[in-house]
């Protein structure tokens, strides 16, 4: 059977009004960036003090949702029915699960979250620059990169997989909302599908204008290439080509090697950092960080500012990465969903939660502990380098401070490169499933439909670091995070809904 009779219609009314409110959004951001930056800004303030309890208890609810999954009865259903094989082994699909929802994100954020937290603490854990401040700084950062997004994106990815290997359904959105509501109402489908492919093209596209501010700042810090529009576009140029390659090629090819390579790259990185920096320092604080987390993790999941009106902390951090993750979780999980055909749903939730979970909590304590040791001995003063150069130049003054900087600053730009691919390859491939009727779980979608979402993809990630338009981006994600909410309770339900049928089958 040939591609065209096997992989369905483009959705032209789901993925066409998508993108065109996509550019529209991004045109106005040029024309007028400091207008529409303030009404995201506004929105985020909004969102934040309005819907923030809503957030941070939903949040906290997926993460009890995952563990009632893993311990109950639905954990004993095999993805796609007891006779079904797994597509890969159990280190190739570990290294997937870690580098497909990673990206460039913690790469940055490893290193510049606990400087932030230690610098500007909310009122509720104490004073700023105290030995409290340090340890709440690393903890909270490993909580926000760690456990509550992978429950969301592994509940989610549950849900996919046993409606789309177990159910026959389609790997879309309609099957969720068909399966909570019974019956197929195909403008609400149109609808919902039109705007989870909007939400994702728009993350997806600010995330790589991150990654090549990133890439950018790391090619002037090694070889001295000023940052220029014509920098940001050769090096999407030149990213997206792979990207692109990899995901045409298929989940199974390109995603699982550049996966593998990255995966290299990540373990050699946190043996030279953790080697050749402060190990007694970063043993010290990751234990004591860990130990916060055990304590505190319900006050570090649901912190806002009750009876301290003033501190916006967590409207800047825990609310808004929530939200993003919340935005991103339906998305993802629609991806993990195909890896987990011939596993149980509990070890599918086991991978999906504490794999990349802990790599996560490991690489924050390692860079992350480093960088507050700098900033405490006086050895580099990290805030001041952020103030004065941004945060994506400052990550490099921070590996400039170990020995062999100039090698090691190469690999970790190489990791950046092989991490931005390995984010923007499945968040293609799902911008075209979405975009694509009927297909199953097993199915690519058409190459030209991959080839056409990673084009646009690049183009706006390359316009917003090109006018600036990043902020307002960030604005429109969590208004989208909050509407996303529904989706993720929609996968929630249609898991529960469907595990219900499920014959208990148990592996021997």
């Amino acid at each position: 059977m040939n591609e065209e009779n096997s992989v369905g219609k483009i959705n032209k009314l789901a993925f066409w009004p998508a993108v065109i409110a996509l550019v529209a959004f991004v045109i106005a951001g040029i024309v007028n960036t400091q207008a529409v930056g303030n009404a995201m800004t506004k929105i985020l303030s909004v969102i934040a003090n309005y819907f923030g309890a809503y957030i941070n208890i939903l949040s906290l609810v997926f993460l009890i949702l995952a563990a009632v999954i893993i311990i109950g009865k639905y954990g004993d259903v095999i993805i796609g029915g007891k006779d079904a094989k797994p597509d890969y082994s159990m280190p190739t699909w570990c290294a997937m699960s870690i580098c497909s929802g990673i990206g460039t994100g913690l790469l940055f954020w490893a290193i510049g979250e606990p400087i932030f937290h230690y610098m500007q603490t909310p009122t509720a854990i104490g004073q700023a620059q105290t030995r409290t401040a340090g340890i709440f700084a690393v903890a909270q950062a490993m909580w926000d990169w760690s456990f509550i997004q992978y429950a969301m994106y592994a509940v989610c990815g549950a849900a996919f997989a046993i409606l789309c290997f177990n159910k026959g359904k389609s790997l879309s959105i309609s099957s969720i909302v068909e399966c909570v509501t019974n019956k197929k109402i195909p403008w609400l489908n149109t609808i919902v599908t039109c705007l989870v492919i909007f939400c994702l093209m728009g993350a997806t596209a600010n995330s790589m204008g991150v990654g090549l501010m990133q890439i950018g700042a790391g090619l002037e810090t090694v070889f001295g290439i000023a940052q220029s529009p014509i920098v940001w576009i050769l090096i999407a140029a030149f990213v997206s080509t792979i990207f692109i390659l990899s995901c045409v090629s298929g989940i199974g090819k390109g995603l699982k090697i550049i996966s593998s390579i990255c995966m290299y790259f990540f373990i050699f990185l946190l043996i030279f950092v953790f080697v050749f920096g402060n190990t007694p320092f970063i043993g010290k604080i990751t234990s004591e960080a860990i130990g916060f987390i055990i304590d505190h993790w319900g006050t570090q999941t649901m912190l806002m500012n009750a009876m301290a009106p003033k501190d916006t902390w967590f409207s800047e951090w825990s609310v808004m990465y929530w939200n993003s993750f919340i935005m991103y979780a339906p998305i993802i999980g629609m991806f993990l969903a195909r890896m987990g055909k011939g596993r149980t749903v509990r070890t599918f939730m086991l991978v999906q939660v504490l794999v990349p979970s802990i790599f996560c909590i490991i690489w924050i304590g390692i860079f992350g502990g480093q960088t507050i040791f700098l900033q405490t001995s006086g050895t580099l003063d990290v805030w001041n380098a952020v103030q004065t150069s941004g945060m994506q130049a400052t990550v490099f003054q921070i590996l400039g401070s170990l020995p062999g900087s100039k090698i090691i600053t190469v690999l970790f730009l190489c990791t950046i490169t092989l991490s931005f691919c390995t984010l923007a390859d499945p968040m293609a491939s799902v911008a075209s499933t979405l975009s694509v009727d009927g297909l199953s779980a097993d199915d690519e979608p058409p190459k030209k439909q991959k080839v056409l979402v990673g084009i646009i993809l690049a183009a706006v990630a390359c316009t917003l670091v090109i006018s600036g338009g990043t902020t307002a981006i960030k604005g429109m994600i969590n208004l989208n995070g909050l509407l996303q909410s529904i989706v993720m309770i929609l996968c929630a339900v249609a898991f529960f809904k469907s595990g219900k049928k499920q014959d208990n089958e148990h592996v021997d």
